[in-house]
C-alpha cells in the first residue's frame, strides 16, 4: 500500500503543477516601459494686445501611449523672430527665447502667458510651445503661430450712445485704422461682435426700442496675417428711445368715385410704423389706418375737399403731414 501512494503522489503533483499553469495563462512578451511623452499642443495661439503678447493653448491630458499626463509637465514656450531669408525651425530654436516660468499661468489645462511686447516693435516672431515628461521627453513642437508686433493702439476713449432713428449711435475717441465694436443685451452674459468700423463712430440700427444695451469697442490694426488689438475700451449701457416721427407720407393721390373719394399713397417703409392719420379740410377723420389707402364716404357732391396724411410709429411719434390734394365728387 505505501509503494502504490508512492508512485501516486507524483503524479498528482504533476498534474497540479500544469493545471496552475493552465489557470496563470502564458505570461507573453514583456513590454517596452512606456516613454510618457506628452501629446502635442495643437491649439496655440498668439495675439498682440495693448502693451503685450497674450498667448493660450491647452495642455494634453494623455501622452502618446494614450496614458494620463503626470502632475507639473514641463512648459518650455518660446518666441523668437523669423529670418528674412524665411523660417527654419533650427534657426529659430536658437535664436528664441524662452518665457520665464513665472510668466506663464496654468488653470487646470488652460495655460496663458503675457509678455512685454515692446522689444518684439517691428519684429515678426514665431511662438512656439512644447510640453516635457519625465525624463524631458517630448512629443515635439506645437503648432508654430506668427506674430507681426507692432508699436502699441491706444485704448479708446469717451465711449458715448444716444438716440438715432432706429438706432443706437455710438462714438468715441481714439486714432486706429479700424475699430471693433462688442455688444451684449443685459441679461446676456456672452460679448457678441457687432461690427467694425474704419472711424470712431458707429451706428447700431439692430436694437429694438426699451431694450437694454452694453457696448466696448477696441482699436485694432492689420499686422502680417492677424490684427494687433488695444485693450479694452470701458464698456457703457444704454436703453435706446424713440422720440423720432417717421417719413411723411408721399405720393397722395385722390380719386373721386361715385359716392366717395379714394385716397391712396405710397407706403412708409420705418420699421416701427404703426397707422396712417387721415385728415380733411384740417380735422382729423381717420385713425389707426395699417394700409396705405383710405375711402371717405362722408362726402356730398359737388363740395370740394382737402385731404392730408401723416404717419404714426409704435411710440406714438406723428409725422408732419403730407402736401394737402383736392377733389370732389360730381
Amino acid at each position: 500500500m505505501i509503494s502504490d501512494l508512492g508512485r501516486i503522489a507524483p503524479a498528482v503533483c504533476l498534474a497540479s503543477a500544469v493545471f496552475a499553469l493552465a489557470g496563470c495563462g502564458y505570461p507573453g512578451e514583456p513590454l517596452p516601459p512606456a516613454l510618457n511623452r506628452p501629446n502635442r499642443v495643437v491649439d496655440l495661439s498668439a495675439v498682440e494686445r495693448g502693451e503685450k503678447i497674450v498667448i493660450h493653448f491647452t495642455l494634453p491630458a494623455k501622452t502618446t501611449e494614450g496614458l494620463p499626463v503626470k502632475q507639473n509637465p514641463g512648459i518650455e514656450l518660446r518666441l523668437g523672430p523669423i529670418a528674412p531669408a524665411g523660417f527654419r525651425l533650427p534657426d529659430w530654436e536658437r535664436g528664441s527665447e524662452r518665457v520665464p516660468d513665472s510668466s506663464v499661468h496654468l488653470d487646470s489645462l488652460s495655460v496663458s502667458a503675457e509678455i512685454p511686447a515692446s522689444k518684439y516693435y517691428g519684429q515678426t516672431l514665431a511662438v512656439g510651445v512644447r510640453v516635457h515628461g519625465p525624463g524631458g521627453r517630448d512629443a515635439g513642437w506645437s503648432n508654430l503661430e506668427s506674430l507681426t508686433v507692432v508699436p502699441a493702439l491706444a485704448v479708446p476713449e469717451g465711449l458715448s450712445a444716444k438716440n438715432a432713428p432706429d438706432a443706437v449711435a455710438l462714438e468715441w475717441h481714439a486714432t486706429a485704422p479700424e475699430f471693433r465694436v462688442f455688444r451684449k443685451l443685459a441679461e446676456e452674459k456672452d460679448w457678441a461682435l457687432l461690427g467694425t468700423s474704419p472711424k470712431a463712430a458707429y451706428s447700431d440700427t439692430t436694437i429694438e426700442y426699451g431694450k437694454s444695451y452694453s457696448y466696448f469697442v477696441q482699436a485694432v490694426e492689420k499686422a502680417g496675417d492677424k490684427y494687433a488689438e488695444s485693450e479694452l475700451s470701458k464698456e457703457i449701457s444704454f436703453t435706446p428711445e424713440d422720440h423720432f416721427a417717421p417719413a411723411t407720407p408721399s405720393g397722395l393721390t385722390v380719386v373721386p368715385g361715385t359716392r366717395t373719394i379714394e385716397l391712396v399713397w405710397e407706403r412708409n417703409t420705418e420699421k416701427d410704423l404703426a397707422s396712417y392719420r387721415i385728415y380733411r379740410d384740417g380735422a382729423k377723420v381717420s385713425e389707426g389706418q395699417a394700409a396705405p389707402a383710405f375711402s371717405d364716404k362722408d362726402v356730398k357732391p359737388g363740395t370740394r375737399y382737402r385731404y392730408e396724411i401723416s404717419a404714426v410709429d409704435l411710440a406714438g411719434n406723428e409725422s408732419a403731414r403730407s402736401a394737402p390734394v383736392e377733389a370732389a365728387i360730381p
